[in-house]
Order: structure tokens, then sequence, then C-alpha cells
């Protein structure tokens, strides 16, 4: 099986994008890049992948996929397919099936990682794996001994394409999408919203928007507009949490009060209700 060292990271993602998209003139189409599937994959808790799940065996893999060949055909909100499979404890599964906004996630056994991950990349055709810092991600698929698939045209990091794109880049994940103008979430699916921005974003700034590329680059920016299942706003979040923290304090504060406390609070309930009940009236 390939080193993750050994499978070259584009230095120049921005040139395959505009192979893989059809941007702008190019005398010499790359066949490999031809009507390829984009996959972009995310592990969380690499470290214990990378153990052999000997001390636990809580992990997610993330994986987004996008069909180029179906660019045009489809409408640009289902395009991208997301999936999020999890590995651990109940309490592990259930946080992340909550935090995952675009659809269920599935939960797994450590064995079955593999299966689950190659079953969800077509076969015989090819592929070009997407990232933000993919070396970490090719790490883990190294300790899990994926086989890589045979048609794997190139490995994208976005991190290297934001470089080539704005000259210089030091950022996470969150800060480029927040650069380009993108939420964040999951971020298999969000790795693959910021590659179609910067892929836009860099042809833009390099060449400007010819006529026979509107239309695409368009299409492009669809997709990375594509609305999120299940996002709630951070803010409203935070608030949320905030309000369910303050009921519980509530509630513990009232377990210490007396019996007569608690009857003169009920009261004073009582009276405020019946003179809301007389003002509407």
């Amino acid at each position: 099986m390939a080193d993750p060292r050994e499978l070259p990271i584009a230095k120049n993602g921005l040139q395959i994008l505009r192979e893989i998209f059809r941007l702008g003139y190019h005398p010499y189409y790359s066949p490999q890049l031809l009507d390829v599937v984009l996959v972009a994959i995310d592990f969380e808790n690499i470290n214990t992948i990378k153990s052999g799940f000997a001390q636990k065996g809580d992990c997610q893999i993330g994986l987004a996929i996008l069909d180029t060949k179906e660019i045009n055909r489809m409408p640009p909100d289902k395009l991208i397919s997301t999936h999020n499979f999890a590995t651990g404890s109940p309490s592990y599964l259930s946080k992340a099936s909550k935090k995952f906004m675009f659809g269920e996630t599935i939960a797994i056994s450590p064995p079955n990682i593999v299966n689950y991950i190659q079953s969800s990349i077509p076969s015989a055709r090819n592929v070009v794996f997407v990232g933000h810092g993919i070396i970490n991600d090719l790490q883990a698929l190294q300790a899990l001994d994926f086989e890589y698939p045979v048609l794997l045209s190139s490995v994208l990091d976005t991190f290297y394409i934001a470089d080539e794109a704005f000259q210089y880049w030091a950022g996470s994940l969150s800060d480029l999408l927040l650069s380009l103008g993108c939420s964040s979430g999951n971020d298999a699916n969000f790795t693959l919203r910021a590659l179609l921005l910067l892929a836009v974003c860099g042809f833009s700034k390099q060449q400007g928007e010819q006529e026979e590329d509107r239309d695409t680059l368009a299409y492009l920016r669809q997709i990375s507009a594509s609305p999120i299942p299940h996002w709630v706003d951070p803010e409203v979040q935070a608030l949320q949490k905030r309000e369910r923290r303050g009921a519980k304090s509530r509630k513990h504060q009232s377990k210490t009060w007396s019996k007569e406390k608690q009857e003169e609070i009920r009261a004073a309930r009582q009276l405020k209700n019946k003179r809301n009940i007389t003002e509407a009236g």
C-alpha cells in the first residue's frame, strides 16, 4: 500500500481545477481529469486510528462526494452527497449524530471503516482526493491499511490552493471559509465547498470571467451556497445553551429552598398570571 508521503499533494491545484471544470482555453486536457469524482475526506480523532484503537474507540470519518460528470445536469443543491461514519461509545455517537448537518450519522465498528469508505467511492472512475491539511487524513488511511483507488488522479489540499489564490495563506479551514464568504460546518462538506470557491476565485483573479465560463462559474458558486439542511446559527445555538444552563441552575437552586419559600414564589406567580389575564381582558 502506498505511503502517504509517496502520494504527491498537488502544488498546482488551481491549474488542476481549471482542467477539471474546463475553465478557460486549454490546448490539451489530461484524460485523468475528465469527469472526475471529487472526494473530500476528514477524520476526527486521528490519533485514535493511528494507535489502532488501543485506548479508546471514538472517531469520525466524514466524506463529501461530488461527481463532476453531473455538473449542469442536476440542481446545485443536490450535487454534493455527504456521509458521516462514527465509532465509539454511545455518548460519543450521540454527540456526533447531533452535530452532523447533512443527514444521519452511521454508527460502525472500527474493522468496518475501510469497507464503508471504499463503498462510498465510485469504482472505475477517475478520483481526486480533497482535504485541508490532507496529509493527516492520508496518514489515517495508511494506519487503516486503506487501498487507494486505482484511478486516483490527484490529491488536492485546499490549504495549498488558498496559498496559490491569495499569494500567502496560513489559516485554518474556518478562516478560509470566512475569507470566501462561506459558512462553516462539517469539515468534509465544507472543504469541498471551499474547493469550488477557490476554483472560482483563483480563475477569476488570474483570467477574469470570460463569457464562455460564466455559466460554469455561476454554477460552482450555487453549489457552494447550497442550503445546509440542519444548520443552526451559532449565536442562536449559544443563546439556547445559556438558556438551558440558566434553567438547570434555577431548577437546582429551587431544590434548596424551604417549603415556605417555594409556596411564596408559587403564590407570586399565580398573582402575576391573574394580573396578566385581567390586563388582557
